[in-house]
């Protein structure tokens, strides 16, 4: 197997008629981005480009109890195949994955990034979903309370969901590998949004020996400049409690979070404490958050895709 974090959970696709590689790639895409080009599904199954066509135009073909389960989604202008059968999502025990449902543009480019990183990285032990990383650093004695997370009001009032944004996280023996995926649709004040809330987590793993790892994940060079320049102060030596405080307010504030703001005596008492933090501790530019980061460009997502005429043609 290409990718052991699979652990064979693509054998759970059997009862619904997908055997072997084109299963495993199937499982993998449901994981991890819930869409995918011909040439990431060709790369995978290392195919001829048509017979890398013939399989993405039988996954568009194919129905489950009289269902599709996939259907061509255009994507800047480029047509990306997206899984939405809920039958493989159930076989897979992921139903609760927003993989499913159609997104913005900006989602559908992190995850097609996401998915485009992962495959090129078979070998990292990759946890695929949210309980697999909450249980994984959990098992490691961190508090989910240190966990980056969005609480979701409306119809899900108060429910909490760690790990949101649901970028790729690889768990090694003395290493964790953290991925900043770029859709291109943002500035700079969201990766430092990121590592504000990523900030006490990365602060425990250190503590426990694991080095801290960051790779920032782009097709286009200048928003791998951008990030390289963040990232770079964000490497040193770590920091100090008072300074992981001032992230956890800082993000407390972006978020509205009133129960933690509350807890710290209101939006008053939190701005000063962040203010006081800044005069005494310098901008949180210079914070050495993290051990060692990369760049990585995808040239195969930016490149792919042509025109689809209709579902028998050319894509």
């Amino acid at each position: 197997m290409k990718f052991p974090h699979l652990q064979g959970r693509e054998q759970l696709l059997r009862p619904l008629g997908f055997t072997g590689l084109q299963a495993e790639w199937i499982t993998l895409v449901c994981l991890h981005s819930g869409l995918f080009t011909r040439d990431q599904a060709q790369a995978f199954l290392e195919s001829s480009r048509t017979n890398a066509q013939r399989f993405f135009h039988a996954l568009l073909d194919a129905r489950i109890a009289g269902r599709p389960v996939a259907a061509a989604t255009d994507i800047d202008g480029r047509y990306i195949c997206r899984i939405f059968g809920k039958a493989i999502y159930r076989e897979l025990g992921i139903t609760n994955v927003r993989h499913r449902r159609e997104s913005s543009i900006e989602v559908a480019r992190r995850r097609l990034l996401s998915l485009d990183f992962v495959l090129d990285h078979p070998d990292l032990a990759w946890l695929a979903t949210e309980q697999e990383k909450v249980a994984c650093f959990e098992q490691l004695g961190i508090d989910p309370a240190l966990f980056p997370k969005r609480i979701y009001t409306g119809r899900a009032n108060g429910r909490v969901r760690y790990f949101h944004i649901k970028m790729p996280v690889a768990v090694e023996q003395d290493r964790t590998v953290f991925t900043y995926i770029d859709p291109g649709m943002g500035t700079h004040t969201e990766l430092h949004s990121w590592g504000a809330a990523h900030s006490q987590l990365w602060g425990k793993l250190q503590e426990s020996g694991r080095r801290i790892e960051l790779v920032a994940v782009a097709w286009e060079q200048h928003i791998l400049d951008r990030a390289e320049r963040v990232l770079t102060s964000w490497r040193g030596h770590g920091i100090s409690e008072a300074e992981q405080e001032a992230i956890m307010l800082r993000q407390a504030i972006a978020d509205t979070d009133w129960e933690a703001l509350d807890r710290h005596g209101g939006w008053d008492a939190v701005v000063q404490k962040v203010i006081q933090s800044e005069q005494e501790t310098g901008s949180p530019d210079n914070r050495g958050m993290i051990d060692d980061f990369r760049l990585w460009q995808s040239n195969r997502c930016h490149q792919t895709g042509v025109t689809l005429t209709d579902q028998k043609g050319d894509i």
